[in-house]
């Protein structure tokens, strides 16, 4: 099987959202954040008879609840910036993947190289609802847009046999 990889703006953009929100759950920390001041908020409102309480209270609210909001309106716009610097618009080549049923290697090639990975260090696959991530590494994945293959089930069938269940994760 080979896919000629034309990625386009939304499919980065869906990847690089579903790597640090779904995958690596970087989100979780602001939000731990803000409960905690939250709840401290709510136990400074709770003591409005002791002076300045009720002052703190706003304070940590305040500081709780605007952390993760410009945490996230960051994300947001450095997601914008790294897919503009893609140059992904219109939609361009960027790789070619072939891999096959008899084979332990996958092969991929640019422009500039030619590599080959066995399926046995491959790190994870996941199945999700526009692409295929298939992570060579912990921190190095390509993308199988789902439009460009002509049977995704197809390929998702051959990772699923090269690989064990544990590295592959498809979207219920």
């Amino acid at each position: 099987m080979t896919i000629a990889v034309h990625l386009s703006e939304s499919n980065f953009r869906n990847f690089l959202i579903f790597n640090i929100i779904k995958r690596l759950k970087l989100y979780k920390s602001p939000l731990i954040f803000a409960s905690i001041m939250s709840v401290s908020a709510i136990i400074s409102f709770i003591m409005h008879h002791v002076e300045g309480a009720v002052m703190l209270g706003f304070v940590l609210l305040l500081v709780g609840l605007g952390v993760p909001v410009v945490y996230f309106v960051n994300f947001f716009t450095s997601l914008k910036k790294q897919v503009k610097l893609q140059k992904l618009n219109p939609p361009r080549l960027v790789y070619t993947i072939q891999f096959a049923e008899t084979s332990d290697f996958i092969e991929i090639s640019n422009d500039n190289e030619q590599v080959q990975y066995q399926w046995k260090d491959v790190y994870h696959a996941y199945y999700e609802k526009d692409a295929i991530y298939l992570f060579i590494t912990k921190d190095r994945a390509f993308l199988l847009p789902l439009s460009l293959l002509g049977n995704s089930e197809e390929a998702w069938s051959i990772i699923e046999e090269k690989l064990d269940n544990e590295r592959c994760t498809r979207k219920q």
